[in-house]
């Protein structure tokens, strides 16, 4: 029998408002500690993460929820306000106490209006714990985080989301890739991610392991996180263009660029190839093929209970 020592990680945060140009456009965000994203979470299955979050927002209330954390028995630290817990009120301080009973890539994000927007969200990685293997191996671990990035204010947006008639906020002008993005800079929904040439296997889905599917192009759904395993088979002596672009609507958005470099000291080369286009905006069959592929891992399928004690029936309406 392995018993594993779990431990628990101190976070003291601060939200407030700076001045930030992720895409080279200087706009009011929110920020945590001075980023945007918010600080990654480093933990393992088991460990007990606890987070002071003071709000220096002036005139705003906050609360951040932690997509995808069960929060089994703290149900108050889950995060949306008006359900489980009330806002942070500006100057105020508020501690999230909460177990990660599960191994995988989660994210967090804002859950008072549509802060979210205004940039802050952050992402969650939990490791197996010690002597526990993963149904896969890999030699390095790096996150991504994409984000849609629009230049007006979240009060801009809200104000016509909440207007009638209904005015829609458009296409973002920007999509970044771990808060960084290009609009305009010499000159400048749903994404898809790319990493020229180079194949992906998608092993883990919203912290659950499943049966290893390979792809070119993946498709993220807002709120949905993916491990995926990419291997370093091509000429280390270049770079490679990783891009992210909108799909499901005629896109009018700016490519979203980063680079996949092998070795750090040509980290500054640019590819010698174009970025590419990315998939067809109405191509709907590679991402049919990508979710009917997600499968759980035989080694890890978690059966629902045979009976229920009470049932609870749900009735969505929208207006």
């Amino acid at each position: 029998m392995l018993f594993v020592q779990a431990s628990s990680s101190f976070l003291r945060w601060e939200v407030k408002y700076e001045y930030k140009s992720p895409d080279c456009f200087k706009k009011l965000v929110i920020t945590i500690n001075g980023g945007t994203p918010g600080p990654k979470i480093l933990a393992q299955q088991g460990d007990t993460i606890v987070v002071e979050l003071k709000n220096s927002l002036l005139t705003e209330n906050v609360a951040i929820h932690w997509h995808g954390i069960r929060q089994i028995g703290t149900p108050w630290s889950d995060g949306t306000e008006g359900v489980t817990q009330c806002p942070i009120l500006p100057g105020d301080t508020f501690i999230y106490k909460f177990v990660v009973d599960r191994a995988g890539s989660y994210l967090y994000h804002a859950h008072y209006g549509i802060q979210r927007e205004a940039g802050l969200y952050g992402s969650i990685t939990v490791s197996v714990p010690n002597g526990e293997s993963e149904p896969f191996a890999y030699d390095y671990d790096i996150g991504i985080i994409l984000n849609d990035w629009f230049h007006k204010s979240t009060y801009e947006q809200a104000a016509g989301l909440s207007s009638i008639p209904f005015v829609w906020v458009g296409e973002p002008q920007s999509l970044l890739i771990n808060g960084r993005g290009r609009f305009n800079c010499s000159l400048l929904a749903t994404p898809s991610l790319e990493a020229g040439g180079h194949n992906m296997t998608v092993v883990e889905v919203d912290g659950h392991y499943v049966e290893p599917f390979e792809t070119k192009n993946l498709y993220i759904y807002s709120g949905e996180t993916y491990s995926v395993l990419v291997k370093a088979s091509q000429d280390p002596s270049r770079n490679y263009w990783v891009t992210t672009n909108v799909v499901s609507r005629k896109p009018t958005t700016p490519t979203g660029l980063a680079i996949l470099n092998y070795y750090p000291k040509y980290f500054k080369k640019s590819p010698p190839t174009l970025p590419t286009a990315g998939p067809l905006w109405n191509d709907t069959a590679p991402r049919l093929t990508q979710s009917l592929a997600v499968k759980a891992h035989k080694s890890f399928i978690h059966s629902p209970p045979l009976t229920s004690d009470k049932v609870i029936v749900l009735l969505n309406t929208q207006n």
